[in-house]
C-alpha cells in the first residue's frame, strides 16, 4: 500500500560475479556516482585544506585498509574496481570513497556524530525488527539508492540502503539476517583494520545472528562502530574498537536494545577522548548522541501503543528535542545541520521467515516507507 506522500523505491538489483555487480552499478549510475564523488572530493578539499587528490593519496599511503579488505572481503576489492570502471572513475578514489568512517576516525572532516539505532526481538504477537535513521553529510542528498545484491554462488540476496557510488551503509539478507550501525568515535581506530561498510556487507553473507557474532570477534576494527544485528530468533548488539569487542543489553528490557554514538560498554577509548572524560559539561558530540539516546528510552517507557513497526516508524522521525532530534532536517536550527549533517534515510527491518525492507528517503515523514521483500525473482515492493 502506498500514500500519497510516499515515493516508490525501485532498487538497483546487482548480480553475477562481484566484478561484474560493481561494474553495472559503476555503469547504471554514472552521472551521479560522478556527480557525488565531485562534491565529496570538494567537501575533503574544504575539510584538509589540501587537493581532494592529495588527501585520497596520502590517506591510502598511510593506511592498509586493503590488505584487510583483501584478507576479510576479498570479494569487495572486486565489486570496487568494477564499479570504477563503470563510473569512467580511478580505483583509488572509488575506494576512499567508502572509507566514510574511516575519514572521520582519521582527520578532522566533520564532527563525526550520527544515526539512532533500535532493535526488538521476537515476541509472541510479532518478529524481530531492526531500525536506523543514516545521518550523513548534506551534500549525499539526492543520491540515495537501495542495492539489491544477488551472490549466485550462495543463493544469499541482500537488500542494502546506499548512495551511488557506494557498496552499502545498513541492509537485511533474504535469511532475515539484518545490520544497523552507529559511529563510535571516541573509540580507538586502526589503520590496518577492515572498514566499516565492508564488515557490513560482510554480515550480510552470514546466514546466522551466530555466526555474524563470531565474525565481528575475529576481524580487525577500523574504527569504533556499533553494530547492531539481528535475525528472526535473536538481536545482539556488539561494540566494537581497535582493541575490544563488547557487547552492550541494557538491563530489564527483555532483549530490546537502541544505541546512538557513544560508547556504553566499551572503554577501549581514544586519548583525546580519555583526557575529555571529566569535562563539565559535556562537549556536543556527548550531548547529540545523550539527548538521541534517551528519547528512544523515554518513547519505551511510555508503553508504546500500536506495533513496532508503527513506533519504530514514529521514533525514528522523532524530533522531540530542539537541537538534538532523532531525525535531523536540513536547513534548521539544530546542531546537525549547523555542521552540515542530516538525515538521509531511515530503514526498519522486519527479521521473519519473509524478511522486508522498509525504507524512506525522507525520514520525516513515517508514511513514506516503501515496503520491500524477497521473492523467488528477486524483491517485490509495495
Amino acid at each position: 500500500m502506498t500514500t500519497a506522500s510516499q515515493t516508490i523505491i525501485q532498487p538497483l538489483v546487482l548480480e553475477g560475479t562481484a566484478y561484474r555487480r560493481g561494474l553495472c552499478h559503476g555503469e547504471t549510475l554514472r552521472a551521479k556516482i560522478q556527480e557525488v564523488v565531485q562534491m565529496w572530493q570538494a567537501d575533503l578539499a574544504a575539510g584538509f585544506g589540501l587537493d581532494a587528490g592529495q588527501v585520497v593519496h596520502r590517506f591510502l599511503q598511510r593506511t592498509d585498509f586493503v590488505g584487510a579488505i583483501q584478507k576479510w572481503t576479498p570479494d569487495l576489492l572486486d565489486e570496487v574496481r568494477g564499479m570504477a570502471d563503470g563510473s569512467g572513475l580511478p580505483f583509488e578514489t572509488m575506494l576512499a570513497f567508502q572509507l566514510i568512517d574511516e575519514l572521520w576516525a582519521n582527520g578532522d572532516l566533520v564532527a563525526g556524530e550520527h544515526c539512532t539505532a533500535i532493535g526488538f526481538p521476537a515476541s509472541a504477537a510479532e518478529p524481530a525488527y531492526l531500525g536506523q535513521t543514516l545521518d550523513v553529510e548534506t551534500f549525499r542528498d539526492g543520491f540515495q539508492v537501495v542495492l539489491h545484491i544477488k551472490d549466485s554462488d550462495s543463493g544469499l540476496e541482500a537488500l542494502v540502503a546506499s548512495i551511488a557510488g557506494l557498496i552499502g551503509f545498513n541492509g537485511i539478507n533474504n535469511q532475515g539476517l539484518g545490520v544497523c550501525v552507529n559511529t563510535l568515535l571516541p573509540l580507538n581506530s586502526r589503520t590496518d583494520g577492515l572498514p566499516v561498510a565492508c564488515i557490513v556487507r560482510g554480515i550480510l553473507s552470514c546466514r546466522f545472528v551466530h555466526q555474524a557474532f563470531d565474525w565481528l570477534r575475529q576481524i580487525p576494527h577500523a574504527c569504533g562502530q556499533n553494530y547492531l544485528v539481528g535475525g528472526p530468533d535473536q538481536v545482539v548488539n556488539l561494540e566494537c574498537s581497535a582493541n575490544q569487542v563488547v557487547q552492550y543489553q541494557p538491563d530489564g528490557w527483555d532483549g530490546v536494545v537502541w544505541h546512538a554514538n557513544m560508547p556504553l560498554v566499551n572503554d577501549d577509548y581514544t586519548p583525546d577522548f580519555r583526557a575529555a572524560l571529566d569535562k563539565q559539561p559535556p562537549g556536543p558530540y556527548a550531548q547529540n548522541s545523550q539527548a538521541r539516546f534517551q528519547c528512544v528510552e523515554q518513547r519505551l517507557r511510555r508503553s508504546p501503543v500500536g506495533s513496532r513497526l508503527e513506533f519504530t516508524q514514529a521514533t525514528l522521525a522523532a524530533r522531540d528535542s530542539a537541537q538534538h532530534p532523532i531525525c535531523s532536517v536540513k536547513d534548521k536550527d539544530e546542531h546537525y545541520a549547523q555542521i552540515g549533517l542530516f538525515s538521509l534515510a531511515s530503514t526498519i527491518m522486519k527479521l521473519s521467515g519473509d524478511p522486508e525492507f522498509y525504507v524512506t528517503f525522507t525520514p520525516a515523514d513515517p508514511a513514506s516507507y516503501s515496503r520491500l521483500a524477497f521473492t523467488g525473482r528477486g524483491h517485490r515492493q509495495d
